[in-house]
């Protein structure tokens, strides 16, 4: 449940469906993940009902197979399915496991160089931007490194601009959610000079040629492709094309934490901006958010890794941490490093679990 409505050109999110995912290994040892794909199909082309129908079907599968890692079942599981948010699911949960077993962190399993986070919050679409600022202005007190507004093509350009140039010493981004048209260039040339760090997917998902175009007529201001990218072969083509500067890389829209880590590097190696968008995820999550920022070159963009208690009223996970002068520590735990809370899953579940053995 949603502390308060959270609202983005998209619609406006109330309840946020996730589904707790186990898998149990045979000496014993269970990791969990989740699926992190919305209600409906406005924001990825991938429902919350057709993500647990697949890993259902996975799940049943996984009984007969053995692997030698988590990298492994990516690689099976890259060939078993399109939808991505269910494959992530699993390959969390995998990994979850895998770590426990050997004894060691996610984020060093990844190649992790970093412990302390650097994260940022998101402010949504609100009534008027008076109630923005005010939003904008405590989240600056409370010491984030990034804050980035929701935005459609109503939003008051000037507003924006005014916003930026009371916080100097703020990182702004905005997040416009394919909302603007492609007709739109001159807006995000009028934002080229106001001290942004970037803008997210102003244009449809398919608007390939028109990032790249807006992208070009920009001097300081990156464009970052978000809804494009719903696989690490739609990563491959935005880095090979060169569409835009900078990447917002969510495992769960990937395809998995493999696939996630894949296109940090290539995004890297090829000189752009990868870093981590968040999914409103849990804090289970939200670890791997931060154990995938804690890759080289993934966290020049602090990532979309809010304090626990920033969106929900409860999370299932246990003891996380608080934000401390804009970070957050990587989980020392092996694994992802966050035990259940099962005392809140069980106040929250809406469906009784479903056991494959």
């Amino acid at each position: 449940m949603m502390k308060s409505p959270f609202k983005t050109a998209h619609g406006t999110t109330l309840k946020r469906p996730l589904t707790l995912v186990a898998i149990t290994l045979m000496n014993g040892i269970t990791g969990y993940g989740e699926i992190q794909s919305f209600a409906d199909d406005q924001y990825a082309p991938e429902t919350h009902a057709q993500s647990l129908s697949v890993v259902r079907r996975l799940s049943k599968d996984l009984l007969t197979r053995h692997f030698e890692t988590p990298f492994a079942v990516a690689t099976w599981l890259a060939n078993q399915a399109d939808q991505s948010f269910a494959k992530a699911a699993i390959e969390m949960a995998v990994w979850d496991a895998y770590g426990k077993q050997v004894q060691q962190p996610l984020w060093t399993m990844l190649g992790g160089q970093q412990q302390q986070i650097a994260v940022s919050s998101v402010v949504g679409m609100q009534t008027n931007w008076q109630q923005t600022s005010h939003l904008v202005n405590r989240l600056n007190q409370q010491g984030y490194q990034r804050i980035k507004i929701k935005i459609n093509q109503q939003t008051d350009i000037t507003a924006i601009r005014q916003l930026v140039a009371e916080f100097p010493q703020q990182m702004f981004s905005l997040d416009a959610n394919a909302s603007w048209a492609t007709t739109d260039i001159e807006r995000l040339k009028a934002l080229d000079q106001a001290g942004l760090a970037l803008i997210e997917q102003p244009f449809q998902s398919n608007a390939w040629t028109e990032h790249k175009f807006a992208q070009q007529q920009l001097t300081q201001l990156q464009l970052s492709l978000d809804e494009s990218l719903n696989s690490l072969a739609d990563v491959d083509y935005a880095i090979a094309n060169r569409t835009t500067r900078a990447l917002t890389i969510k495992q769960g829209k990937l395809g998995g934490i493999a696939s996630a880590r894949q296109a940090i590097m290539s995004a890297t190696q090829a000189q752009l901006n990868p870093w981590i968008g968040g999914m409103l995820g849990s804090g289970l999550g939200r670890a791997v958010d931060l154990a995938l920022a804690s890759l080289p070159g993934a966290n020049q963009v602090p990532a979309d890794s809010a304090q626990f208690d920033h969106y929900f009223e409860a999370d299932i996970g246990k003891n996380l941490p608080y934000v401390q002068q804009g970070t957050l520590p990587l989980p020392a735990e092996n694994g992802i490093g966050v035990s259940i809370d099962w005392p809140t899953v069980a106040k929250y579940l809406v469906h009784e679990p479903i056991v494959y053995q």
